[in-house]
C-alpha cells in the first residue's frame, strides 16, 4: 500500500492504496477520487496559490485549490506514479488470466476424472459391503438377541470387527449403498461406541439367564435333592468367560456345581468329556462323583493335585512316586542333621539357631504388656541351656550366663515368702546360686518409665527392689534402655566383676550344637511350611533375598536364607535321586506341561470348588488351561477363606480376572443350614470387616436353629458337659448329631471319651460339615483360643500372600 500525506493550510491530501484522499478543515468538498478513474492532472498557477485539476476517465473534473506548486507538484508526480502502477499490474493480471486459462480448464477435467473415479470406487466398495454388513448385522443382532450368553472375550472380537466397518462407510459409499445394507449400518454405528457395544451385551445376557431359569430347574433335577432356587439357577445359567459365584454358609455350593454339570450335558451340549471340576480335598471330590450319575459320571471330577499327577504321568509315561506332605518336616529334619554333621555346613544352622530363631521385639514397641506377652508365647524363646525364658533381652542375658561359665536359675521363687493379697509370690528373672545374687531385668528407659499401657508395672518394679531391701538380698538390676544402646552386656559385665565374679569362657559350638539339637523339630517344621510356600510361588533364591531386604529384620532373614537355601538345595536332590516329586511338583510341572503345549487339554468348562483356597501355584495351573473356547465357573466365599497359613491368597478370588477373564459376578445368598438367630450374629461379625465382600445373606425362614448359647465355665469339660445337657433338653430322645469344634486338636480331651452321635474336629477341618448342634470350644483369649495368639512367625511374611496396611485384626 502506498500511503503519502500532503498538508497546505486549510486542506489536507492524501494517498492511501489507490484513492486520493481530500479533506478540509471546514469539511467542504472532502472526498475521495480512485486513482484508476483518473484521465489526467494538471497544475495551474492562481493568484496565490496553485490549483490541482484532476480530469476523469468519465469526462468529469476535480478542482482543488491553494496548494504552493511545490506540493502541488508531488501530489500530481505521486498520483501518476500510482496510476502508473495500477495499469501495469492490471495488464500483467490481464496476461496471467489468459495464460492461466487453459491450464484452469485441464484442472477442472481432471477434478472431475478424478471425481468420477472416487465415485465408481465408493460404488465398488459399497457394492463389496452390502453383504457384509448385512451379514454383520445379523451377527450383532444375534449375538445380543438373548438366545445365547454372550461371552466377553467373543464381544470384544465382535467389536473390534463392528468398528472399522462403520468407519469404511462414510461419504460416498454410505450414499451408494443398498437400502437393507443402509439400515444395517445404522444400527451398527449405534453400537459403535464401545461402552454401548457392553451394556448392550449385558441387557442380552440378563434377559438370556432370566429365560433360562425354569430349564435349569429341569436340568438339575437329576443331580440335586430339593430343587434349585432362582438365584441358583442364575448362577449356573451365566456363562461368562469367568463366573465368580460366591456362595456363602449353607447355600447349596454343591448343588450349584453339579447343576451346572447337567445343565451343560442335558440342554448346551456339551460332552461330559469336555467338562473338568476341581475340587481341594478327596472328600469333595467324592461328593461331586457321588451326585454324578450315568452318563454325567465321565465327567473328569479331580482334586488339584490328582489332576496334576495325571498330566506329569502322561506326558512323561509313567506315574511318579510320591513325597507326602507329612513325610516333610522328617526328610528336611534328615537333612539338617546332615548340615550339623558337616564342619563345613554346621556353623550356619547352628549361628540361626542360637541367635535369630526368634525375632526381636522391643518391649515399646507393644501398646500394652498383655499384647507382649502374647508374641513372645507366639517364639520360642529358648537359652543355650535349654532353658525357656520370656523376653528376647533375657535371652541374651541367660546366654551371656552360659556362655561364661555361670550357673543360673531362672524364676525361682525368692528365698522369703512375699505372696500378698495384690501380688504372688515373687520370682526373680536370675538367680546365681553361687554368688547369693539376684537379677532383675526391667523394661524401662532412661527415665524411669515403663512402656506406655503396662499398668502397674512400675508398682511392681517398685515392689521388688522394695523386697530386696527389706531382706538386705544383693540384687542387679538391668534395663531395656541398656539393650537398646548396644550396653546391656558391658554393664552387666562391669557389675558382675564389681561382685568378684569370674568369668569361665565356655566353647560356643559345644553349647550352640546342644541347644540345636533340642530346636532340630521346630527348625526342620518351619523349613517345611517355608519350603511349601516358596514352591507354590515359585520363587527363586534371588527373589527370596530382594524380599528379604524389603521387610522384617534384615540379619535374621539372611541368616536363615543361608540355611534355607543349603536344605532346600539337597532337597530337591533327594527328590531326583529317589525319583520322587512332591505335591507341588505335580502342580508346577502339570501347569507347564500344558502351557508349553506337551500336553493338550479338552476341556471347555473348567468347575472349582472351594474357589476361595486358590493359591499362586493353582492358579497358574487353571490360566495353563485357558482356550479361546474355554470358560471358568469359580464357586467359592471370600467370607470362608482361613487357609492363607497353608498358602491359600483370598486376593486372587477377588482379582481372578486378572487371570482367567472376564468376570461375572452371582451370589447365593440363601442359606439352609441355620435360620436368623445364627445369620444375624454371624453375619453381622464378619461384615466388621471391610475388606469382605459386603453382601446381605437370608434364611429360608424354615429351620428353627435355637440361636446362640453362651456358656462360661473354667475348664471345658465343665462347659462341654452343660452344653451337652442343655443339648438332651432342647433334643430329647429324638436322634440328633453333635459336632464339637476347637482350635487345635488338644482341645480333643474335653471330649473325655466319645459318645454316640457326638464328634471332635478342629475349625479348619470342619468346613462343609453340618449338624444338628455345634459346640464350640476354646472361646478364650488366650494363645490356645479365639482368635489364637500365636502368630505366625515372622519370617513368613517373605512367602505369604500379603496383608494390607489397614487390614482388620485376625481377620481369619
Amino acid at each position: 500500500m502506498i500511503y503519502r500525506l500532503f498538508t497546505f493550510g486549510q486542506v489536507r491530501v492524501s494517498i492511501k492504496g489507490e484513492t486520493i484522499h481530500i479533506e478540509r478543515s471546514n469539511k467542504e468538498s472532502s472526498g475521495e477520487i480512485p486513482i484508476d478513474a483518473i484521465d489526467s492532472i494538471t497544475v495551474r498557477r492562481s493568484w496565490l496559490w496553485h490549483r490541482l485539476t484532476i480530469r476523469l476517465t468519465n469526462g468529469t473534473e476535480r478542482s482543488i485549490g491553494g496548494l504552493d506548486e511545490k506540493e502541488a507538484n508531488l501530489i500530481r508526480d505521486a498520483a501518476l506514479e500510482e496510476a502508473a502502477r495500477i495499469r501495469v499490474a492490471a495488464v500483467a493480471e490481464a496476461v496471467k488470466e489468459k495464460e492461466a486459462k487453459p491450464i484452469r480448464d485441464a484442472q477442472l477435467e481432471e477434478a472431475a476424472r478424478i471425481r468420477a473415479a472416487t465415485v465408481a470406487k465408493a460404488v465398488k466398495k459399497a457394492k463389496a459391503l452390502n453383504p457384509h454388513l448385512t451379514e454383520l448385522d445379523e451377527e450383532v443382532s444375534e449375538f445380543l438377541s438373548g438366545n445365547r450368553y454372550a461371552r466377553h472375550n467373543y464381544s470384544l472380537k465382535l467389536h473390534e470387527a463392528v468398528a472399522p466397518v462403520v468407519r469404511e462407510c462414510g461419504g460416498l459409499v454410505r450414499d451408494h449403498l443398498e437400502p437393507e445394507a443402509r439400515k444395517a449400518l445404522g444400527r451398527l454405528q449405534l453400537l459403535e461406541p464401545v461402552e454401548r457395544f457392553e451394556v448392550e451385551r449385558r441387557c442380552a445376557n440378563d434377559l438370556f439367564v432370566s429365560n433360562k431359569i425354569p430349564e435349569v430347574q429341569a436340568a438339575a433335577l437329576e443331580v440335586v435333592t430339593n430343587p434349585l432356587t432362582d438365584e441358583q439357577a442364575e448362577a449356573i445359567a451365566t456363562d461368562e468367560d469367568a463366573t465368580l459365584v460366591l456362595a456363602g454358609a449353607g447355600t447349596g455350593k454343591t448343588s450349584v456345581i453339579v447343576g451346572k454339570v447337567a445343565y451343560l450335558v442335558r440342554n448346551q451340549g456339551v460332552p461330559p468329556e469336555e467338562i473338568l471340576v476341581l475340587a481341594f480335598n478327596r472328600k469333595a471330590a467324592a461328593e461331586i462323583k457321588r451326585r454324578l450319575r450315568g452318563d454325567l459320571s465321565r465327567v473328569h471330577v479331580r482334586t488339584f493335585h490328582s489332576f496334576g499327577l495325571s498330566i506329569v504321568a502322561a506326558v512323561e509315561k509313567a506315574k511318579p512316586d510320591i513325597m507326602r506332605e507329612s513325610q516333610l518336616p522328617d526328610t528336611l529334619k534328615d537333612i539338617l542333621n546332615e548340615l550339623l554333621d558337616d564342619p563345613q555346613e554346621s556353623d550356619a544352622t547352628a549361628h540361626f539357631i542360637a541367635s535369630y530363631h526368634g525375632a526381636y521385639e522391643s518391649v515399646f514397641n507393644f501398646h500394652t504388656e498383655k499384647e507382649y506377652r502374647s508374641y513372645i508365647r507366639s517364639v520360642e524363646l529358648r537359652t543355650l541351656s535349654g532353658v525357656k525364658v520370656k523376653s528376647f533381652e533375657e535371652l541374651e542375658i541367660a546366654n551371656f550366663f552360659t556362655m561364661n561359665g555361670i550357673d543360673f536359675c531362672y524364676e525361682r521363687p525368692y528365698e522369703v515368702w512375699t505372696q500378698t493379697e495384690e501380688y504372688g509370690q515373687y520370682k526373680p528373672d536370675f538367680f546365681l546360686p553361687d554368688f547369693d545374687i539376684y537379677i532383675e531385668h526391667h523394661a524401662l528407659d532412661e527415665y524411669g518409665r515403663p512402656p506406655r499401657g503396662w499398668k502397674g508395672y512400675k508398682e511392681r518394679v517398685n515392689f521388688h527392689r522394695g523386697t530386696h531391701r527389706k531382706h538386705s538380698t544383693k540384687l542387679i538390676e538391668t534395663y531395656s534402655w541398656q539393650h537398646r544402646k548396644g550396653i546391656l552386656l558391658d554393664e552387666l559385665s562391669k557389675r558382675l566383676e564389681w561382685e568378684g565374679i569370674g568369668f569361665k569362657r565356655v566353647s560356643r559350638r559345644e553349647l550352640v550344637l546342644g541347644l540345636v539339637q533340642q530346636m532340630i523339630d521346630w527348625l526342620a517344621r518351619l523349613m517345611a511350611k517355608f519350603l511349601n510356600h516358596v514352591k507354590t510361588k515359585r520363587l527363586s533364591p534371588k527373589e527370596l533375598h530382594a524380599r528379604a531386604r524389603k521387610q522384617g529384620a534384615l540379619w535374621r532373614n539372611l541368616g536363615f536364607l543361608e540355611v534355607f537355601e543349603k536344605v532346600w538345595m539337597r532337597y530337591e536332590q533327594r527328590l531326583r535321586d529317589e525319583g520322587k516329586i512332591d505335591f507341588h511338583d505335580m502342580i508346577n510341572r502339570s501347569a507347564d506341561y500344558i502351557h508349553e503345549g506337551r500336553r493338550e487339554t479338552p476341556y471347555r468348562y473348567v468347575l472349582v470348588d472351594e474357589f476361595q483356597d486358590i493359591s499362586a501355584g493353582r492358579m497358574n495351573l487353571l490360566q495353563a488351561l485357558n482356550r479361546d473356547d474355554t470358560a471358568y465357573f469359580l464357586v467359592g466365599d471370600d467370607w470362608q477363606s482361613i487357609n492363607r497359613f497353608a498358602g491359600s491368597d483370598v486376593g486372587l478370588l477377588r482379582n481372578c480376572g486378572d487371570y482367567l477373564g472376564h468376570v461375572q459376578t452371582r451370589t447365593l445368598s440363601k442359606t439352609f443350614r441355620f435360620g436368623d438367630d445364627i445369620l444375624g450374629p454371624s453375619s453381622a461379625f464378619v461384615k466388621r470387616n471391610r475388606e469382605q465382600t459386603q453382601r446381605t445373606m437370608t434364611s429360608t425362614g424354615v429351620t428353627d436353629d435355637r440361636g446362640i448359647t453362651v456358656i462360661f465355665a473354667d475348664y471345658f469339660v465343665t462347659g462341654l458337659q452343660r452344653a451337652r445337657d442343655d443339648i438332651k433338653a432342647l433334643a430329647g430322645s429324638n436322634g440328633h448329631s453333635v459336632l464339637v469344634l476347637g482350635r487345635y486338636n488338644s482341645s480333643r480331651n474335653a471330649l473325655n471319651g466319645k459318645r454316640p452321635r457326638e464328634e471332635f474336629s478342629t475349625v479348619h477341618s470342619a468346613k462343609g460339615r453340618e449338624a444338628d448342634y455345634v459346640v464350640v470350644l476354646d472361646l478364650k483369649d488366650g494363645r490356645w483360643g479365639f482368635p489364637s495368639y500365636i502368630q505366625d512367625n515372622s519370617l513368613f511374611d517373605l512367602v505369604l500372600p500379603p496383608v494390607s496396611a489397614g487390614a482388620y485384626p485376625f481377620a481369619e
